[in-house]
């Protein structure tokens, strides 16, 4: 199950970035951190533990970043990454964002659901504040993608239209 996280998740959040964060796959945040921001985060729950997470990062103009994603390497295989993209993107599109973006290794399972990539110089400059805290700052090998907001809504109202009309005939 896919919930938001609350403030007695944080260890358990913080335990897992810590797994991630060691191989520099995401960057480390202390628990204090994640106390303070611990509404930015949403947990996958399997058995009352916090087997995955992700977390989205607002503040960035039209933008907001999917952060933080990770699920404890015993359950990986299992299709927990992709619900936790999935059950992003629906929250990124309940706010007044244009575009999702994300800094990943994980390509192709990005792709699949339907991001693309992009050059991370397209990025704004204050998205890079957190790279003084990676591992990987002075050459950075992550992928840079995004996928629009805009259009999904956009074509969610488009197949709504026909649906709206027949039922008005």
């Amino acid at each position: 199950m896919i919930r938001k996280a609350k403030y007695s998740d944080a260890e358990s959040i913080h335990n897992l970035i810590c797994i991630f964060s060691e191989t520099g796959k995401v960057l480390f945040r202390s628990l204090n951190e994640i106390k303070e921001h611990v509404s930015s985060f949403w947990v996958y729950e399997k058995n009352d533990q916090v087997i995955g997470l992700f977390s989205l990062k607002r503040g960035l103009g039209p933008l907001v970043e999917l952060r933080s994603l990770g699920v404890n390497p015993r359950y990986s295989g299992q299709g927990i990454g992709t619900n936790l993209v999935e059950a992003s993107l629906k929250e990124a599109l309940s706010t007044d964002c244009d575009t999702l973006f994300v800094l990943t290794y994980a390509v192709s399972m990005f792709k699949r659901l339907g991001f693309r990539i992009i050059d991370k110089d397209r990025l704004p400059h204050k998205v890079w504040n957190d790279c003084n805290a990676c591992l990987h700052q002075e050459n950075c090998d992550e992928t840079a993608m995004v996928l629009s907001l805009a259009s999904l809504r956009q074509a969610k109202v488009t197949q709504a239209v026909p649906t709206a009309i027949a039922t008005t005939i």
